[in-house]
């Protein structure tokens, strides 16, 4: 895991003081080492974070033998060195590192490498001889790539910040008001727009070239297309859960490269305690990191977590995790995010990161497992309303016997509107059309152009919905959301994390399958879950899920009451002060729960 950044100026030279802030802004991305490549009207940076060949051949950018080619690399390439092997021609090796397969495979392939290539990455390579610098991000978006150009400069980097410490780019931009509609209804901002106009992200399994010569974008395209996956007839069950073991089993193999000591977040849920099972085959002294919740055991599973590491015979690292120390880095772990995202359970994820940092320097996680194997109660909810949309519509008065934060109200309020945008107001803590129109004083909204985003891909998948609504989280609120909460609460600390649940190969597989192999009769992950539980006991798996996760409620009204206040009722051209005061009081009286829009209130104005 690393952190790189460019700069490339049509007629001018750019600032080499300027630029040295921006790649040493991302220092926390790779402590160990900074490379700076100079040509011409162009700088590439890297931020080294050692993970593969800790040897000093392995920093980047890092060029070929006869030095017409460069790369800036960020991330990990799995299948590496099956790809070394396939290569033809004569190469100089200079180190054992995927980066240096990847630079002399693009020799061989150009652009084409990225469809040979299985991993996480965001990478830019330098072709002097072409006059283009070729840009891609990996299959579900877990590097993230921001980009900016205008008629005097293209400028990238890992994260926002570095961007935003070259002054002329300051000038340029300012707050994209559909962008913050955006964010109110998803929590996040769905790629490839970014908080601040003319700024972009690179969007996942996507690539392009930057024509230096002709100064423009080109070739921008999808190397990868989940879309273009049919459905199986796949046979019998237990077939089904063989396939998923040995891809499974795969996908955590993969992910155990490492010359630097590595473990598990476990959280005692399905997704984590099968990743555990699994990495525990290979790795006999395994060490496993949780998080427990002291003052809150509402919200707190680190019991099921050490039951599982007891069966498992792995070792149990628990941090506990005090209301109190929510206060501590709160404003800081935001400010690392660069642009708002209205997810609390990053603070804890920052701590028990920072805590397992001490003894590892990989983790692998969960992540992915909801998306691939169907585990959002959301999923059967689309499903419903699609199957009874007649029904629900005659039903839909029954809305006025519920508060507007229950779950039913959002559920009757919604069935009038698009599946996609239907599919990310629900059950995400999202304000209701109406209270958007409230907050921002306005009088109507362009809902269409506002979930344009979701709406270009609810097409998919349209003869099942749940695949197709697995579809849509897999485009937009896994990337976007939970890849980038887990790539900068991890990054924050110098820890890289990895998700075997996002193998490529895994993913394909589970889009082929019918809807009934995710959920069936009500039960959500249903294939994952018998899996699970070949490896510990049965109660632990099939538990109701906890509804609580971080005890959020509990902090805006105590630990974190002074900080909300400051920054909620910041004046501003945006916002409605007079509901912002109004949500507020309902919450601290305890007469609604207005958690998540008091949160995506705060992030903004932070």
């Amino acid at each position: 895991m690393c952190g790189i950044a460019g700069i490339i100026g049509k007629n001018k030279i750019p600032d080499r003081n300027i630029f040295n802030n921006m790649i040493s802004s991302l220092k926390k991305r790779g402590p160990d080492y900074q490379g700076i490549y100079y040509d011409k009207n162009l700088i590439i940076g890297h931020r080294r974070l050692s993970i593969i060949d800790l040897s000093s051949y392995g920093n980047q950018p890092m060029l070929n033998e006869i030095e017409n080619i460069a790369i800036a690399f960020n991330g990990e390439i799995y299948n590496y060195l099956d790809l070394k092997k396939e290569l033809k021609n004569e190469h100089i090796w200079n180190s054992r590192t995927d980066t240096e397969v990847l630079l002399h495979a693009y020799e061989e392939y150009g652009e084409e490498v990225v469809k040979k290539i299985e991993g996480m990455f965001a990478f830019a390579i330098y072709d002097k001889n072409k006059n283009n610098i070729f840009f891609a991000r990996d299959h579900f978006g877990k590097k993230p790539l921001y980009y900016y150009y205008d008629d005097e400069f293209f400028i990238f980097a890992s994260e926002l910040k570095a961007i935003l410490l070259f002054p002329e780019i300051r000038k340029k931009i300012k707050i994209d008001e559909n962008a913050l509609i955006k964010f109110l209804f998803y929590g996040y901002i769905p790629s490839p727009d970014c908080i601040l106009n003319n700024i972009k992200k690179l969007e996942p399994s996507t690539c392009f070239v930057f024509d230096i010569s002709k100064w423009q974008i080109k070739n921008k395209y999808n190397y990868w297309n989940i879309e273009a996956i049919k459905e199986i007839k796949p046979g019998a069950e237990t077939q089904v859960l063989e396939n998923i073991k040995i891809l499974i089993k795969d996908g955590v193999k993969k992910r155990l490269m490492s010359d630097v000591p590595l473990g598990v977040f476990l959280s005692g849920g399905v997704d984590s305690t099968v990743v555990t099972s699994f990495s525990k085959l290979f790795i006999d002294k395994l060490q496993t990191f949780t998080v427990a919740y002291k003052n809150s055991p509402e919200a707190d599973e680190s019991k099921y977590a050490k039951r599982v590491a007891e069966k498992l015979g792995v070792k149990y690292n628990l941090y506990y995790f005090e209301d109190e120390t929510v206060n501590e880095n709160f404003l800081n772990i935001l400010n690392y995010l660069d642009e708002p995202i209205a997810d609390a359970a990053v603070i804890p994820l920052y701590y028990i990161a920072k805590f397992a940092k001490n003894k590892i320097t990989v983790a692998l996680s969960g992540d992915g497992g909801d998306e691939i194997f169907g585990g959002y109660a959301k999923y059967i909810a689309q499903k419903k309303i699609e199957d009874f949309k007649y029904l629900f519509y005659i039903l839909r008065f029954l809305k006025l016997f519920f508060n507007k934060t229950n779950s039913y109200y959002k559920l009757l309020d919604s069935v009038n509107l698009p599946f996609a945008v239907r599919q990310f107001i629900f059950g995400s803590g999202s304000f209701l059309v109406p209270e958007v129109l409230c907050l921002l004083k306005r009088d109507r909204l362009n809902i269409k152009e506002i979930f344009n985003d979701a709406e270009k891909y609810s097409s998919y998948f349209y003869g099942s919905n749940i695949n197709r609504a697995i579809y849509l989280d897999c485009r937009i609120q896994l990337p976007d959301w939970y890849l980038v909460k887990a790539d900068r609460a991890t990054m924050a600390v110098s820890l890289e994390v990895r998700n075997p649940l996002l193998d490529r190969k895994l993913a394909e597989y589970m889009f082929s399958l019918p809807e009934n192999f995710k959920i069936r009769n009500g039960e959500t992950k249903y294939l994952l879950k018998k899996i699970a539980i070949d490896f510990v006991d049965r109660d632990i798996i099939y538990r109701k899920k906890s509804g609580f996760g971080v005890p959020l409620n509990k902090w805006i009204r105590k630990e974190l009451k002074d900080i909300f206040y400051d920054y909620l009722f910041v004046k501003n051209d945006f916002f409605n002060i007079d509901y912002v005061k109004q949500i507020y009081n309902e919450h601290m009286s305890g007469k609604k729960d207005n958690r998540f829009k008091l949160l995506r209130i705060f992030n903004f104005n932070y």
